[in-house]
């Protein structure tokens, strides 16, 4: 009984340490400026739809991360302004590692002094092993990664401004859309390297996020070199499954945002059948696969009608105006062709 009230009293407290995490990214938040309209705390989330706070509850296996905030659109104009953002959101993202530092620091001293607090020591351990993972998928890929990679650098402003709540300046869509191309024309990409996922995940990341807000307007041109990659995708596709499976899903999302490019803006444009089959099994998703269906396949209103209902976008996309506003913009694409 004992040991059950412990396990009991672990998850009790390691929730309470996610919950301070997410509450010091917050409040640090706060004297950045930046506005948080979308909230999320295993299995919790807080948001507005319709002018309205809402709350619900997400099931754990159908999202992988613990905690999550959202922020209203930010103006970004000129250099400056992008580098400044850049560098305040880096203070942002180690605000939640440093808390988390501090606390398996002093928890584990607590535990492996005092016999009777002996659990902390293992909370503290429990506690590290979850914030790494978050570190290194999360917070910290983009605090060193934007101070490292430009691509990365694009990405996280992007989530502040092109993706972010509320009105999108269109100076902000302009200078953005200058950033985009001049990094998109410096990237050389040949040949899918199992070697180096670095540069294939970034890229691959980049062009897949590029693309949705050239469908939603807000990047005003598709450079050249997006085109490039996604052929070589196309062409490299069985290799880059057979020597990294992990990869299937991203590769086959990213190809099919290339068709429907195509089919939006090239007459007559017909998919290759096997490279549509393949296309379509990779992706997994239900939400993007009817997507391609819509596109490609079947037109009936009842596909519109469950593509139309939030609920049914994938998890990080749907209830923040940002993002689910790309899927909806795609809908009214579709209704163009």
């Amino acid at each position: 009984m004992n040991y059950i009230l412990l396990f009991f009293k672990i998850i009790f407290f390691e929730y309470i340490l996610i919950i301070l995490h997410e509450l010091t990214h917050f409040i640090v938040s706060l004297f950045l400026k930046l506005k948080c309209s979308y909230i999320y705390i295993i299995p919790f989330k807080l948001y507005k739809n319709n002018g309205k706070f809402k709350i619900s509850v997400v099931k754990f296996f159908n999202h992988n991360i613990t905690s999550e905030l959202h922020f209203n659109s930010l103006n970004i104009t000129n250099k400056e302004d992008y580098n400044n953002l850049i560098n305040k959101l880096r203070i942002f993202l180690y605000s939640g590692p440093i808390f988390d530092f501090i606390v398996f620091i002093s928890l584990f001293l607590i535990g492996i002094i005092f016999v009777e607090y002996a659990y902390l020591a293992i909370i503290a351990l429990l506690h590290f092993g979850i914030s790494t993972m978050n570190f290194f998928n999360s917070d910290g890929k983009y605090a060193i990664g934007a101070k490292e990679d430009k691509r990365i650098a694009f990405d996280l402003v992007r989530n502040f401004s092109l993706c972010a709540n509320g009105y999108v300046n269109p100076d902000t869509k302009k200078f953005l859309t200058d950033v985009y191309k001049e990094i998109s024309s410096e990237i050389d990409y040949k040949e899918f390297d199992v070697n180096n996922l670095w540069d294939f995940l970034n890229n691959t990341s980049f062009y897949t996020n590029s693309i949705l807000s050239y469908f939603n307007n807000d990047l005003y041109e598709i450079e050249q070199n997006f085109i490039e990659f996604s052929e070589v995708l196309i062409r490299d596709f069985d290799e880059i499954i057979e020597l990294d499976y992990r990869q299937e899903k991203k590769t086959s999302l990213l190809i099919a945002y290339y068709l429907i490019y195509n089919k939006l803006y090239k007459p007559h444009y017909q998919v290759d059948k096997n490279l549509y089959d393949k296309i379509y099994k990779g992706i997994k998703e239900d939400y993007y696969q009817a997507i391609l269906r819509l596109y490609f396949d079947e037109k009936n209103e009842n596909t519109i009608d469950y593509l139309k209902f939030e609920k049914n976008m994938p998890i990080e996309y749907n209830y923040k105006e940002g993002y689910s506003k790309l899927f909806y913009n795609l809908l009214n694409l579709y209704k163009n062709i």
